[in-house]
């Protein structure tokens, strides 16, 4: 038993924990929002990655041959 109230903060804060769950709450939204932000991110670096790919793909540097023609004669002069 308390003497006064203020030694009953904490069991207080319980009580009021376990029929709100307020804190559980407010984790749970921290860690979906998180998990949101990191999916986003993964997105935009998914794009990004897709849009330099396509970038490449689309140039004419492979297509000129100078990248095979580059490596053929580091072969042929070794």
């Amino acid at each position: 038993m308390a003497d006064r109230p203020e030694q009953c903060t904490l069991q207080m804060d319980d009580y009021f924990e376990c029929l709100h769950h307020t804190k559980e709450k407010a984790r749970a939204k921290a860690i979906k929002d998180q998990e949101l932000k990191l999916i986003e991110e993964k997105k935009k670096q998914d794009e990004l990655s897709r849009k330099l790919t396509d970038s490449a793909n689309k140039s004419n540097v492979t297509r000129l041959g100078i990248i095979e023609d580059n490596v053929k004669q580091k072969e042929v002069s070794n």
